[in-house]
């Protein structure tokens, strides 16, 4: 969604934009509604043009200004005589701050804290969200799983956080009357400005590894963008570190702000010592100071621990005690696709991850190997966003941590087997993986070779919808494949089958 109107009054450009305007003499234009999408440009709107890998919003000018727009906002001057332009250096910027301006800059009437991370940003999201509830106040969510004003929950709005969608969610939440506002933002996020126009009131950094670097191009540059969220916080804003991830530490040294850290390794804030582990829960110590709690999670694993850690210190720099923050660190039993467990009466245990990097692969087949007493059966595939060029790492990783390892796809097509066979590459043995493109196949494969105590690790989709059903042909996820194949009923199978 890139269009937004407001029934205010209007925001003046001049003023909004004082700054990027540099003393550019610019007409007094006072936006009531801004589009970044010509084609959904509507009379009387302000037209942003955006530069995007594929299409660039300058070159469409013309075509705003010919359905209506009131004003064009651009970083060159453009062949465009009939509306006001107002040149600024970064349109992203400008688009950001008036599509906030125009909700009436909700970050500013309630706490607004910024997620992010390589992993565990939706997990943290939750975790601090339930905390927040069991501590009285009201929070609303903004993360890969969906969107809660605090009142309601839907599912996620499209693909990723848009400027208009985000000033519309904060303001949903406010006039929800959320005390919080709890926002997950990616590393492609950050370095679009998504964030433009907001005031943070906290940030989190979960851990800086290695991602996303087709579109970043390198890793300083994936590093660089995790930086930019803490341009976004309010000066009496706290920032919370992972004590025991280098790249966040090295942020540390960078801030001029209050922060807070947490770790199992390295001296830290807020510490946790883990005292049973099992396929089922898990028991560890949190301590911050000289208090400590004991917390009992139904989710599993060290990172899981982590997690809970950085939802913790946020709770703490809010002044939560910590018996509070146990009890919302508990009632977050299962979130879909995180290490969740499918229970049919079977006698091993089955796990469903969206793991689909070699770091994250890591993380979750570590906790199923020290939480399981048998062999470790994975199953990976992965969808079709996944970097192709991570394939032979995962391969190692899936190889050296698993006892039996299926090979498939989240979503079979022509090119599966190859993308299949690039995976297997990473693999010391290559006889140690079979491949089958076809995902509810080797599901099953992997439970019927499933025996007492072992660990069934479904990864790579976690809770996106993949396969049809027999009966009316709607979607159903891998854990649903699980539970159908435990109860008996069939699940659809492709014709195409292959093995190797």
């Amino acid at each position: 969604m890139t269009q937004l109107s407001t029934a205010t009054n209007g925001v003046s450009l001049r003023a909004l934009l004082a700054e990027e305007l540099r003393g550019i003499e610019t007409p007094n234009v006072r936006a009531t509604s801004c589009t970044s999408d010509w084609r959904q440009l509507r009379p009387g709107d302000v037209f942003v043009a955006l530069a995007e890998a594929d299409d660039d919003g300058h070159d469409h000018a013309v075509e705003a200004t010919q359905r209506g727009a009131a004003a064009v906002i651009c970083e060159r001057p453009l062949p465009v005589f009939d509306v006001p332009q107002v040149v600024v250096p970064d349109t992203r910027i400008a688009y950001g701050r008036l599509c906030q301006a125009l909700v009436g800059n909700p970050s500013q009437q309630m706490k607004v804290v910024g997620v992010t991370g390589t992993h565990g940003k939706t997990t943290v999201a939750r975790l601090l969200s339930s905390i927040l509830r069991v501590a009285g106040g009201t929070a609303g969510t903004l993360d890969s799983f969906g969107y809660f004003d605090g009142d309601e929950d839907r599912p996620a709005r499209g693909n990723g956080l848009s400027a208009p969608t985000l000033a519309r969610s904060l303001a949903e939440m406010n006039a929800a009357g959320a005390s919080h506002a709890v926002v997950e933002v990616s590393s492609r996020e950050l370095s679009q400005q998504i964030l433009a126009g907001v005031s943070l009131d906290a940030v989190c950094v979960t851990n800086v590894g290695r991602r996303h670097l087709g579109w970043h191009q390198s890793v300083e540059n994936y590093r660089q963008a995790k930086r930019r969220i803490f341009e976004y916080m309010h000066p009496d804003a706290v920032a919370i570190l992972n004590a025991d991830d280098p790249a966040s530490v090295a942020m540390l040294s960078e801030l001029n702000q209050p922060a807070l850290t947490y770790g199992m390794k390295l001296p830290a804030e807020v510490t946790a010592e883990i005292v049973e582990q099992y396929v089922n829960e898990q028991l560890f110590i949190l301590s911050a100071g000289d208090d400590s709690v004991g917390v009992r999670t139904a989710m599993i694993g060290d990172h899981h621990v982590y997690n809970c850690l950085a939802a913790a210190a946020m709770a703490l720099a809010y002044g939560i005690e910590l018996p509070e923050i146990a009890r919302g660190l508990e009632a977050v039993d299962r979130l879909p696709g995180r290490m969740e467990r499918v229970m049919c009466g079977q006698d091993f245990a089955v796990l469903v991850d969206a793991a689909d990097s070699p770091d994250a692969l890591r993380v979750c087949l570590r906790a199923a190997r020290s939480a399981s007493g048998g062999r470790v059966i994975c199953v990976y595939g992965s969808h079709d966003e996944c970097d192709l060029t991570e394939y032979p790492a995962a391969g190692r990783v899936i190889g050296a941590m698993s006892d039996v390892t299926v090979v498939t796809h989240g979503y079979p097509s022509d090119g599966s087997h190859r993308s299949c066979m690039e995976l297997r590459t990473g693999f010391a043995d290559v006889r140690k993986a079979q491949i089958n493109v076809n995902r509810a196949e080797a599901i099953a494969w992997a439970l019927d070779e499933a025996r007492a105590g072992d660990a069934v690790v479904i990864a790579g989709m976690g809770d996106r919808a993949h396969t049809p059903t027999e009966l009316d042909g709607e979607l159903i996820n891998d854990c649903e494949i699980v539970r159908q194949l435990l109860r008996g009923r069939r699940t659809p199978m492709s014709h195409q089958r292959l093995v190797a």
